[in-house]
């Protein structure tokens, strides 16, 4: 059976010459969790003909509640494969380019040259900052979205004078960990799937050529009241579309930042000491023999770590010692983190 597009092809600014502009598309999305999950519903079901899906994660029982287009039986599972599952499901005519990986400074450039638009569906600021700075050097379209308990927001960039990108209004990323993503300060699953819900229809609408893309502006939206408010974000008068004066190229990781161990006994041997700083409810659950250092207070006061010493970062699944290892090393201090986290050690 072929897919039905009659009910979007009824509107007059789609057509059959709309739909067509779908078929052409070609749409990078950036992470398949809560934000990614309806992101890839809307644009396989209204017919957009190839998706790249950048997701290097397995699927944990947490995830369920906010990424419908995946099952309980399916925990452990890698995601990328699980989602082009989930798509193939909704429409077999989108062809799926898989890219089971982690986004980073080697391969953001390449791979969003290959797509007209790339949706951010990421969780840290990391992430986000660096699609920002490989979509301005492509000279692509990008899709943001943010979210935090019950808020977040939208924003647009194109390579037009109207459209600023996210170092017009913020030049440094935030320090991941400084704000909490949804593993950390929770989130109630409807609240990610809305905001992804609204990236889909933004690309659609970028693919589509219509009107009302967020142009210069950032659209904040709180679900606790419903209210809303949108944000005049123009590009700063020293950047000259499509080009940016704060981006000359992609930054690179810092070299070592992150080792690998069997087991945090080898982190002794290294000279390391290991820092575990995971918040207190997880370290109570699973302890570790490491010093115990929550994020947030080990961010707000570097400190607590003695210079001359080297140390050795640790969380549950390496992405929040990775953050905080690369603010530390800006303060001076000789930190690394540990790979894939505690769930990568032997038992």
């Amino acid at each position: 059976m072929q897919p039905d597009y009659s009910r979007q092809t009824l509107l007059k600014e789609i057509g059959a010459q709309g739909q067509a502009a779908l078929a052409r598309g070609r749409v990078l999305v950036v992470g398949a969790g809560g934000l990614g999950s309806p992101v890839l519903q809307y644009l396989a079901g209204a017919g957009v003909g190839c998706l790249g899906i950048v997701d290097a994660d397995t699927l944990d029982a947490s995830n369920l509640h906010r990424q419908p287009i995946f099952a309980l039986a399916d925990v452990g599972e890698r995601k990328a494969e699980l989602a082009l599952a989930a798509v193939t499901r909704i429409n077999p005519t989108v062809h799926v380019e898989l890219h089971t990986m982690r986004l980073d400074a080697d391969n953001a450039l390449a791979l969003i040259r290959g797509y007209d638009v790339v949706v951010d569906c990421s969780d840290n600021f990391r992430t986000k900052y660096l699609i920002n700075d490989a979509a301005v050097l492509a000279h692509r379209p990008a899709v943001f979205a943010s979210v935090y308990q019950y808020e977040g927001q939208l924003q647009v960039y194109k390579p037009e004078p109207r459209h600023a990108c996210l170092r017009c209004l913020w030049p440094d990323a935030v320090a991941d960990g400084v704000v909490g993503n949804c593993a950390e300060a929770g989130v109630l699953g409807p609240v990610p799937g809305t905001f992804g819900t609204l990236q889909a229809l933004l690309t659609l609408k970028i693919l589509l050529g219509l009107s009302g893309q967020l142009d210069g502006e950032l659209l904040l939206l709180d679900f606790m009241n419903f209210s809303s408010l949108k944000l005049k974000a123009p590009r700063r008068a020293e950047c000259h579309a499509p080009d940016c004066a704060h981006i000359r190229e992609i930054a690179r990781e810092n070299p070592g930042i992150e080792i690998a161990l069997r087991s945090l006994a080898d982190a002794g041997q290294r000279g390391l000491e290991v820092i575990d700083i995971r918040t207190m409810e997880e370290f109570a659950e699973r302890p570790t023999a490491a010093r115990h250092i929550a994020m947030p207070i080990l961010l707000a006061d570097p400190g607590l770590l003695s210079a001359g010493r080297e140390f050795l970062l640790v969380c549950a699944t390496g992405k929040r010692s990775l953050a905080a290892a690369r603010y530390l090393r800006t303060r001076g201090l000789a930190v690394h983190s540990l790979a894939g986290g505690l769930q990568n050690l032997e038992v």
